[in-house]
């Protein structure tokens, strides 16, 4: 069992077990207000909804992920949303019992013992809510993290759950790039004169040489230019 897997087990059991206490105590609440006042309160019904809904959905999702490997239910994509739902809820639940209860029970000093002890059920109602709020948002936030990380990486888990996956994939090894230039691969090829052929010339392939006048001593090329020598008499 990976990290990540004990994170999670850890923080759905913290939740489903604010679940419990917090649809219990609501489930009081609202029983005894009905009783003897006539009416409900607004955060005691939606603790008994948000517990309820904890309570019945985080087991579900356990216990079909240790049963059946790769179910809907234990898809992170799934898990993450759901998640999301639920810690929205627990702090809608936190925030309404404070604002509905605050100028009430801010302090549980009764004189009567039964409104003493309504208020500490009121009280723990609230902090256990923001604890399941804190808890979930907390694993949320993680596996998010964790699920990005991984994209990254190269290795998503958006649909693979958190048991089968493993944690944090290891990060890609860099793959060394060769700059170096192999100048054997590609031979580089010299400019080399290519040797006039005449026809003239009894070896085919040499150089033509430059005639030269007996007359004037003047040598010329094949082009008629002078090669040094003036035309005119030396004194």
């Amino acid at each position: 069992m990976h990290w990540l897997q004990i994170i999670r087990l850890s923080v759905l059991g913290f939740a489903i077990f604010c679940g419990i206490i917090v649809a219990s105590l609501s489930a009081h609440l609202t029983a005894y207000v009905e009783e003897n006042f006539g009416g409900y309160d607004n955060f005691a019904v939606l603790g008994i909804a948000t517990g309820g809904i904890t309570i019945i959905s985080l087991p579900v999702m356990l216990i079909v992920d240790l049963l059946r490997k790769g179910a809907f239910t234990s898809l992170v994509v799934v898990e993450l949303s759901w998640l999301s739902i639920l810690w929205v809820l627990w702090i809608a639940t936190a925030a309404l019992t404070v604002d509905e209860t605050s100028a009430i029970f801010s302090s549980c000093d009764f004189f009567y013992p039964i409104l003493n002890q309504l208020c500490h059920e009121t009280q723990a109602v609230e902090a256990f809510s923001f604890l399941a709020w804190i808890a979930l948002m907390a694993y949320t936030i993680l596996l998010l993290i964790v699920a990005l990380v991984n994209t990254s990486r190269g290795s998503p888990m958006w649909k693979s759950s958190v048991r089968a996956y493993g944690g944090i994939a290891p990060a890609p090894k860099a793959s060394t790039v060769d700059t170096a230039v192999n100048t054997n691969a590609y031979p580089t090829q010299q400019y080399q004169p290519q040797p006039i052929y005449n026809p003239g010339q009894s070896q085919p392939g040499a150089y033509p040489q430059p005639a030269t006048s007996p007359a004037s001593g003047v040598s010329h090329t094949q082009n008629g230019s002078n090669s040094g020598y003036s035309s005119y008499p030396q004194v």
